[in-house]
């Protein structure tokens, strides 16, 4: 995503347009926990030089939210939260510098239930939309500083958080008419400096014996070759050990993937795109990714499925096994979804050597034709077309 520091001035954080998102572990680190608060108040103040900017922000503890309602209670409970006795989280910034890898680190203190003990937080996307700021910002926290010790273990101590928020700036530091009307493009290239930063994306699959694997892998790594943020993510496996245990291959290949996350809605909703890859099922999707999908429907009814970007892979026995059905099948969903398709189409001289413009599709011969430089060749140029088509996006 294309990050902009703005004019100088003071803006005032709207709540009804801004979130904090979180993700951490628990059972052991076994689980995926992901959830939200929401933002109460907040003002960034931009200064010149930019280093003396600050930001102040104060969260809402009573609306923690992770859609289970026993763990929400609990967390609220006087057990971690205590949010009757301390309703407000608060952060105040110490400090702006560049990080060690150029991106800007806004250094300050959180206090969580009365316990105040130092963050960084990393400015993952900052941009201006029509005067507003539109920004992204992220930090790991420890919970045990903030005397948040309960369930040790069976919780996890770090929670990943995320900040997206919108500020609107104040009357009084708008600029006048006037002087807005002069030398905008003197002044903005003295106040603004580009920072280039990612899309996020989820690339999430089914493969029973390994070739919808190395597509995704492939897939990925376009993606971050373009900038992009991403998530390799399995579905869970639905068949029978038995099953499995009697086909070598795929005995092997679940033993060699089993470290690879498990994909949650939470995933879904954390990302601007969704690629989804799955072997071909009598010309549909695999079982295994379509009880994914509907587990979706939480995610649908509150209208976060609409407005992503999403696209498919796939992968056949036979040369016309149904590379095309599949994934056209696959797009139905999204139609319902609300979201926006993209395909790489013959958009690269690639897909006239792959042939299909749906998506990447790999014929296996039962497993006899393994992933070849062609069929590794489209799913990265297809990963590097949603990075950068979603970018776009992102950006408009």
């Amino acid at each position: 995503m294309s990050v902009s520091l703005s004019p100088a001035g003071t803006y005032e954080i709207d709540p009804a347009r801004s979130s904090v998102t979180f993700t951490t572990r628990h059972l052991f680190g076994l689980g995926r926990v992901s959830g939200t608060f929401q933002v109460e108040s907040g003002r960034v103040t931009i200064a010149e030089p930019v280093t003396h900017s600050t930001a102040r922000a104060v969260v809402e503890a009573r609306s923690f939210h992770t859609g289970t309602a026993r763990r929400d209670d609990h967390v609220r409970s006087p057990a971690f939260l205590h949010a009757e006795r301390w309703p407000e989280i608060r952060f105040e910034s110490t400090r702006v510098a560049r990080g060690e890898e150029g991106a800007w680190v806004v250094k300050g203190l959180l206090t969580v239930r009365g316990h105040q003990a130092p963050v960084e937080l990393t400015v993952d996307a900052l941009s201006v939309e029509n005067g507003s700021l539109r920004i992204s910002a992220s930090t790991s926290v420890d919970r045990y500083r903030h005397g948040l010790t309960a369930s040790k273990g069976l919780a996890a101590r770090w929670l990943r958080l995320t900040l997206t928020t919108i500020a609107h700036p104040e009357p009084s530091t708008a600029a006048p008419a006037a002087e807005a009307a002069t030398a905008p493009a003197v002044r903005h290239a003295a106040q603004r400096e580009e920072i280039s930063m990612s899309p996020k994306i989820a690339v999430i699959y089914y493969s029973s014996t390994g070739t919808v694997h190395e597509l995704a892998e492939a897939v990925a790594e376009g993606a971050r070759k373009e900038g992009a943020e991403v998530r390799l993510l399995r579905v869970s496996e639905l068949a029978p050990e038995e099953a499995i245990a009697a086909n070598d291959a795929w005995s092997a290949h679940a033993s060699a993937t089993k470290d690879i996350p498990v994909a949650t809605p939470a995933d879904i909703e954390w990302a601007d795109a969704v690629i989804f890859g799955s072997p071909t099922r009598f010309g549909n999707i695999s079982s295994q990714l379509k009880q994914f999908i509907d587990t979706l429907g939480g995610l649908w009814a509150q209208g976060k499925l609409a407005d992503k970007v999403y696209s498919g892979f796939t992968a056949t026995a036979t040369a016309h096994g149904g590379q095309e059905s599949t994934l056209l099948a696959l797009y139905n969903s999204v139609h319902h979804f609300g979201g926006i398709i993209v395909t790489p189409g013959y958009t690269d001289p690639v897909k006239f050597a792959d042939g299909n413009p749906y998506g990447t599709s790999h014929v296996n011969g039962q497993g006899a034709l393994p992933v070849d430089d062609t069929a590794r060749a489209a799913a990265a140029y297809q990963g590097k077309r949603v990075a950068a088509v979603t970018a776009r996006f992102n950006n408009a």
